[in-house]
């Protein structure tokens, strides 16, 4: 589930250091970055799985419908997602710091096609196509949704999971206190 919601939320995944060395990235976050990122994901997904996926499927058939869909609107998401993505870099400290320096310094112009092009790398390298045949069936579960409930539910689930891991947490530090 963690690794889902990082690949639907590739700007703090992109950023992310181990979770012990940085705060976690709000709710909100996530949802502003995945919403930016979606239309850059569903390319991914379909570089990576429109060759392996039926000719009559969904993706074939309703593809370039959801890429207008994820499209639409996301361009607004940019500030909110660039600031989510130099906020969670800026945790990161060390040798890190003088390249966040150097990317927070770009323009948008120059900034966000990179950014677009590494969500768009992230997906073609990270999803295995043995998965295609299960994030087409989830794309076709959450199309009739609108998008921002879309960005909206994986900002949830990410909460969700960091909730639980921060739990998790907690009774391991009691039970190392007890003893």
């Amino acid at each position: 589930m963690t690794k889902l919601i990082f690949c639907l939320a590739p700007l703090a995944a992109m950023a992310a250091a181990p979770l012990s060395a940085q705060a976690d990235p709000t709710p909100e976050q996530v949802e502003a970055a995945t919403r930016y990122a979606l239309p850059h994901l569903f390319e991914g997904f379909r570089a990576t799985c429109g060759d392996t996926l039926s000719a009559d499927g969904y993706l074939a058939t309703e593809g370039d419908r959801l890429q207008t869909k994820l499209s639409d609107g996301a361009d607004a998401y940019w500030p909110r997602a660039k600031t989510a993505m130099i906020n969670l870099a800026s945790q990161r400290g060390g040798e890190a710091s003088s390249e966040l320096d150097m990317f927070a310094s770009l323009p948008d112009e120059s900034l966000q096609p990179l950014v677009d092009g590494l969500v768009f790398a992230l997906v073609a390298t990270e999803l295995k196509t043995e998965q295609c045949g299960s994030v087409e069936r989830a794309l076709a579960l959450l199309d009739p949704m609108p998008v921002e409930n879309i960005a909206g539910l994986i900002g949830f689930m990410f909460e969700m999971v960091q909730n639980d891991k921060d739990a998790s947490a907690e009774d391991s530090k009691a039970m190392e206190e007890r003893q």
